[in-house]
């Protein structure tokens, strides 16, 4: 039954939306100077607030409507960017953020310099992926008119969110930054979308793009050869009917760093008589009622099937090996009202303005990563807001567990907050305090076969182990085999010190091959959402193939020179960061590699790094 939308319906619209995205988008349809000068929402007094959401209803019972809005001139986008977050940015921040609020129809692709050339003949670009990553590649590819062909191991697109079919899976970015920003007309069910409804989307961009039609499933690629001779890559796949071979002119690799689960190989694993489960085994089958249950990690993944688990199993044993700074957030969980998705079909601009707004909450992200000496000096642990953030999360552990002590001495971490991937609370403190849960901090030292032994010797008898414990992410394209120019395996050479990249995308002796989210590529800070990076990164490649066929060359590869030199300078930066600094527990963080090096994260300045990946410096790459 449709809603009634009268006075009353907007109003409620506008109450529960990003207030400030109201004010920048009925500012730019009226320009009227008291919405300019009106504060940033979390600032307004209630006499604001109400001037605000009267002038945005007025307004929207005259003027809503689905139109879209075009791009406004440079100066006043850039003022109206500068209103939403009430701070003057500079050129390189201006230049990394003005495509945020997505006017443009195609942000951050590649084009032609002059129109589509002639194709060499049977030129073809192959994507290996049809995750979030792989869907970027394609719909780049689809925008140029470059022959290209998608293999995916499984047999409908979506990446990790395929295997990924656990209890409350769910996005921990809000649905609106984790979106391709050339979808304007999506509509999330719920502020963090649930896994199906992930997949749901991914699969809707695939067929909408002109990808799916593109993409072999059910393709294993396990071997990528280079021919020098020919210049092309020969590509070896299993497939349900047996080896498959074809060629390529260009490899991108998209099969990110959530492909291959991550397995405990405790002593005694065969020997255990009940289920082991990786969340990436899950089926919709899987019944836990009346059963006891050890569940191992307690990262992202293992903090979101906790709560499910522990309502329906008879006893849940919580095995932690690191206590993780977990944090709440707004509206996770809950359902986007029907109010608030009129408003997005109907208030031209505010899709646009809200998500600049919820990437902008991240923007100051790096002054959490960087030491302040004085501040240390002075008796402080790391700098004033890595602080005052640790003293907020601790005040959250304790108000979780309703003062528990016994529960607190376990779950306050001995290192900083932001020195690994935040992890979003799913009642995952509370569920702690549940009478059938227990955690378990003594380490593990083997399975039996009537559960698990921990290091002080106890025995916790289980019927059902799940093992939250992550993929094998530093793993890059491991495990297919890539054997570039000369013979070069790149497993081989990146042996020395764990995979390395130029941007993260390439790596000398590997010509025409490209990776999307590769080894350093996960920025740090900034706020940008990763579906962004995506497109950013297939825009690059796409940059360095359309200048390689316009310029009638066959191969397109980084310098020796410029890839050293690149990750000199990033080891360097890296050092200066609280994820490899003593109060970041280093040794503690899957981020670091054997090595003691970081290996996914890129460490810049979030719009140092957008600089980097969108505009080409051409003295280091090599096009013959």
């Amino acid at each position: 039954m449709e809603s009634t939308v009268d006075s009353g319906f907007i109003r409620r619209a506008v109450e529960v939306a990003d207030l400030n995205a109201v004010r920048v988008a009925l500012y730019q349809q009226t320009g009227d100077p008291a919405l300019a000068e009106l504060p940033t929402a979390v600032n307004l007094d209630e006499a604001q607030r109400e001037l605000l959401i009267s002038k945005a209803v007025a307004w929207l019972e005259q003027n809503a409507s689905p139109a879209k809005l075009a791009e406004p001139p440079e100066a006043e986008l850039r003022a109206l960017m500068n209103m939403a977050t009430a701070e003057e940015m500079g050129d390189l921040e201006f230049e990394a953020r003005r495509d945020l609020p997505a006017f443009k129809d195609f942000p951050w692709t590649a084009e032609w310099t002059d129109g589509r050339p002639e194709l060499p003949e049977g030129f073809k670009v192959a994507i290996i992926g049809s995750g979030f990553s792989g869907l970027a590649a394609g719909v780049q590819m689809e925008r140029l008119g470059i022959p290209y062909v998608v293999l995916e191991r499984r047999s409908e697109p979506g990446g990790t969110w395929n295997i990924n079919r656990y209890p409350d899976v769910r996005v921990d970015t809000i649905s609106i930054t984790y979106e391709f920003s050339f979808e304007k007309d999506y509509q999330w069910n719920e502020y963090f979308g649930r896994g199906a409804e992930v997949r749901g989307y991914l699969d809707h961009i695939s067929r909408k793009y002109g990808v799916h039609d593109h993409t072999l499933f059910n393709r294993d690629l396990k071997r990528a050869t280079f021919d020098e001779g020919r210049n092309v890559w020969v590509l070896e796949s299993e497939t349900p009917d047996g080896p498959e071979t074809i060629e390529a002119n260009v490899v991108i690799s998209a099969v990110g760093t959530f492909a291959n689960p991550r397995l405990p190989q405790f002593e005694g694993r065969e020997s255990f008589e009940g289920e082991i489960l990786h969340p990436t085994a899950w089926s919709p089958d899987i019944d836990l009622s009346g059963k006891r249950v050890g569940v191992i990690g307690n990262g992202s993944t293992g903090v979101q099937l906790l709560a499910p688990i522990a309502a329906e199993a008879e006893q849940v044993f919580v095995f932690q090996r690191t206590p993780q700074w977990i944090s709440p957030r707004e509206k996770y969980g809950a359902p986007i009202e029907p109010e608030l998705h009129w408003l997005v079909e109907n208030f031209p601009g505010y899709w646009n303005w809200a998500r600049y707004m919820a990437i902008a909450a991240l923007f100051q992200t790096h002054r959490f990563l960087i030491p302040d000496e004085e501040w240390k000096a002075q008796g402080g642990k790391f700098n004033p807001l890595n602080d005052k953030l640790r003293d907020d999360l601790t005040a959250y552990i304790k108000a979780q567990t309703g003062g528990r002590q016994d529960l607190i001495d376990k779950l306050i971490p001995d290192y900083a907050p932001f020195s690994r991937r935040p992890v979003v609370d799913n009642g995952w403190y509370k569920a702690l305090t549940r009478d059938n849960v227990e955690l378990v901090t003594d380490g593990i030292t083997r399975f039996t076969p009537k559960g698990i032994e921990t290091e002080d010797g106890t025995l916790y008898d289980v019927d059902v182990i799940v093992t939250a414990t992550g993929f094998e992410i530093i793993k890059y394209l491991w495990p297919t085999e890539y054997t570039g120019k000369d013979g070069v395996d790149i497993h081989e050479f990146w042996s020395k010190d764990g995979p390395r990249a130029y941007l993260g995308m390439m790596t000398p002796n590997f010509p025409n091959m490209f990776m999307i989210y590769g080894p350093n590529s996960q920025p740090v800070s900034g706020g940008t959402g990763l579906p962004i990076w995506y497109v950013v990164w297939a825009g690059y490649s796409a940059q360095l193939v359309v200048r390689m066929i316009e310029e009638g060359r066959s191969r397109v590869e980084v310098k020796q020179e410029a890839y050293e030199r690149y990750n000199e300078a990033l080891d360097v930066e890296a050092s200066k960061l609280i994820l490899l600094q003593e109060e970041g527990a280093p040794e503690k963080n899957y981020y670091v590699n054997e090595f003691g090096r970081l290996q996914m994260n890129a460490p810049w300045y979030g719009p140092e790094f957008h600089r980097m990946c969108t505009q080409v410096d051409w003295d280091d790459i090599e096009i013959s």
